[in-house]
């Protein structure tokens, strides 16, 4: 989420600039080969912005008046955000902004139809990753076919490809993300850069999954399911593979990943239709049924005490968060 001062500074940078295309996206492989995608059909040179679901009626806030050709791939809508997006879409649409939006997930009742009055076209249907619909959409070459693929395997979290194990760290890291997309761009799937540090992340990776794997939990909730709880307090860390290690290990229905005080995310694991959507939609977050994140609200002293203390400090909102899921599934 761009602070204060990084949102005042962009703000101000689009109105010097002036693009004639931006195109926001997700920050995730997905997100990032989406963009890559849109930007190759169109044939121009856009201004890329990364976004997600919790934060794109401000970075919308932030596009200055049009004319220009706005796109929005791979981010999906939060019911709480609706009436925000509405009034920035159509803000933006009243002034010149060409409007097309781009998606995978699963959105709110009534929200294609909400949005679609104020942009030229709203598309939003399940796939496996938001990349492949763009290309159905926009069209592309068998290069972006290739990107479609490594899409596919990262957004399923199943990263069988080289590709999409080295391009998940990258990520991560806003100058590494944008010079991925700038080689993307360019028709690069890989060079020097990419591999060394694509190869150094999946290595430190490894590291941290078997650290974490150490501290995991296995617990039961209400119902009996079995579901791990991995707390990554207060650094973060590799949290999907980690859940996906517990499935493969304990067989886990799913898991809760504990990736700060403040965020967390719910992976199926063993059972693969379940649908843990509806708590990350309660927690002001999103996502698909089988992956999602949310937030934790915490006041000052908390957040304090949770980056002073890790894991040895449990605040009573994520022993309330742990009792949810629990009494949920």
């Amino acid at each position: 989420m761009l602070g204060r001062l990084s949102s005042a500074l962009l703000a101000l940078r689009l109105r010097l600039k002036r693009p004639s295309v931006i195109i926001i996206a997700h920050g995730d492989v997905d997100g990032v080969l989406s963009a890559v995608i849109a930007a190759r059909s169109i044939g121009d040179n856009p201004e890329f912005l990364f976004s997600g679901p919790r934060s794109i009626h401000r970075t919308l806030s932030l596009i200055p008046p049009g004319p220009g050709r706005l796109i929005l791939v791979d981010i999906g809508v939060n019911a709480n955000r609706l009436n925000e997006l509405e009034a920035q879409l159509a803000r933006l649409k009243r002034s010149g902004w060409s409007i097309t939006w781009i998606d995978h997930h699963q959105w709110p009742e009534n929200a294609v139809e909400r949005l679609s009055r104020h942009a030229d076209s709203v598309i939003v249907r399940p796939s496996p990753s938001a990349a492949r619909v763009v290309l159905e959409e926009l069209s592309g070459d068998g290069y972006s076919e290739e990107l479609v693929k490594i899409a596919d395997d990262a957004d399923t979290a199943t990263y069988r490809t080289e590709f999409a194990r080295m391009f998940r760290p990258l990520t991560r890291n806003h100058k590494r993300r944008m010079y991925l997309l700038r080689a993307l761009l360019e028709g690069c799937l890989e060079d020097e850069n990419i591999r060394k540090w694509g190869t150094e992340s999946v290595d430190k990776e490894r590291m941290a999954v078997e650290k974490a794997l150490k501290v995991a939990q296995v617990r039961t909730t209400a119902s009996g399911r079995k579901y791990a709880l991995i707390d990554l307090r207060p650094r973060g860390g590799p949290g999907s593979a980690v859940a996906k290690k517990m499935a493969a290990e304990h067989e886990v229905s799913f898991s809760l990943v504990l990736y700060s005080c403040e965020r967390f995310s719910l992976y199926a694991g063993a059972e693969k239709d379940i649908n843990l959507r509806p708590v990350c939609e309660e927690q002001d977050g999103g996502g698909h049924p089988y992956a999602c994140g949310g937030r934790i609200r915490l006041p000052a002293h908390k957040k304090l005490l949770c980056c002073l203390l890790g894991r040895r400090y449990t605040p009573k909102e994520i022993l309330d968060l742990i009792k949810k899921v629990e009494e949920r599934y």
